[in-house]
């Protein structure tokens, strides 16, 4: 199934009377090709429906034209939250099956233009695609503890690996995802205090021979020497029945000297229930910020989320949505551009446009 038809499954919430003149699946359309091309907010949406008539009557049936921004804003303050964000979870089941989804990131964001106490979205990324997978919203980061069950019980987690910060190791979250058929790893941090001074004290005396090592850069270029330890003999675990399937126990030492002062040396702490070797729980704990560099990285900077003002929650809580459809699409186009060049090329060649347009949408007969 096309986007387009995805899209038509969400059932009409407007009354269908005189007043009523677009259709739900053309506005959803033109806000997901909107966003392609650039547009950051409902003016923009609008200013694109508006130049972009011609093509667009071609692929939707626009009766009374493109709709005005009031339009917009009204629909998504007024659209399902949970209704739109299932259509884009079965929309990406079709794109990303869950075998093919390996490690799955999960992570909240506040959208700081939503208010005083501002909307926070926890949200699901393929770690090797950097595809969204879905999305669950509260109110306030403190909600995200909350949030985070409620979107793994929409995912489907069989066979994958689930990768979350300190705030969600808790047991509850490690017993549903191995309920669900996937395996975790946590951040392990002092708000499980005696499970992170056995992984300290356990882990301390593990031989340096048995460490993955390898040298990184970080962003201000000092280089970084990482070494990576895990251990499975938990034996000693005190805590053991709390943690369904723990296996594995890892330890990530980083070391960086920026100038001529004494090393500066960090040690994280993780748990999981698979069973992995260094190297593996090297690549999966990078991995994890994929949901950083693939997503609210993207999300903040190309298409500026934080600077956008929009207190309604629930309109910006479909907005974001929106914005992730339209950067799970161009993360699919396999062009050699940045996701920036992505959206300007479609923004200012046309027939690439038409292109994505027909792949999305059905011609109108």
């Amino acid at each position: 199934m096309s986007l387009q038809s995805h899209l038509a499954q969400i059932p009409e919430f407007r009354r269908q009377n005189k007043n009523f003149r677009h259709f739900l699946v053309d506005v959803l359309a033109i806000s997901v090709l909107a966003t392609l091309c650039g547009a950051d907010d409902f003016a923009e949406i609008t200013l694109f429906g508006q130049q972009k008539h011609a093509l667009l009557c071609r692929y939707l049936r626009l009766p009374h034209g493109p709709p005005a921004y009031d339009t917009y804003l009204r629909v998504f303050e007024k659209l399902d939250a949970d209704r739109f964000n299932a259509c884009f979870m079965a929309w990406m089941h079709e794109v990303l099956p869950a075998a093919a989804a390996g490690q799955v990131c999960v992570d909240g964001k506040t959208l700081r233009g939503t208010g005083a106490k501002p909307l926070h979205v926890v949200s699901a990324v393929a770690s090797a695609t950097g595809l969204s997978l879905g999305q669950v919203a509260g109110q306030g980061k403190g909600q995200e503890l909350g949030a985070v069950p409620d979107l793994l019980a929409l995912l489907d987690l069989r066979g994958a690996l689930v990768s979350l910060d300190a705030l969600s190791c808790q047991p509850t979250i490690a017993q549903q995802i191995t309920e669900q058929g996937g395996d975790y790893l946590l951040g392990l941090k002092a708000n499980q205090p005696t499970l992170l001074a056995e992984a300290e004290r356990h882990t301390a005396a593990l031989p340096a021979a048995q460490a993955h090592t390898r040298w990184a850069f970080a962003a201000d270029g000092v280089p970084v020497h990482y070494r990576v330890w895990v251990q499975h003999d938990l034996r000693w675990v005190d805590e053991d029945g709390r943690w369904p399937g723990l296996q594995t126990l890892v330890r990530v030492e980083t070391s960086r000297q920026p100038d001529e002062t004494q090393p500066i040396v960090n040690q994280r702490y993780y748990i999981s229930s698979r069973a992995l070797t260094p190297a593996q729980a090297d690549a999966f704990v990078r991995g994890h910020w994929a949901i950083e560099n693939a997503l609210h990285w993207q999300l903040d900077v190309t298409f500026g989320e934080d600077g956008h003002q929009l207190r309604h929650h629930q309109a910006a809580q479909n907005l974001t949505l929106v914005r992730k459809m339209a950067l799970n699409l161009l993360k699919q186009d396999p062009t050699k551009r940045s996701i920036k060049n992505k959206r300007k090329r479609l923004a200012w060649d046309e027939p690439f446009l038409e292109k994505i347009l027909a792949a999305l949408c059905q011609p109108v007969t």
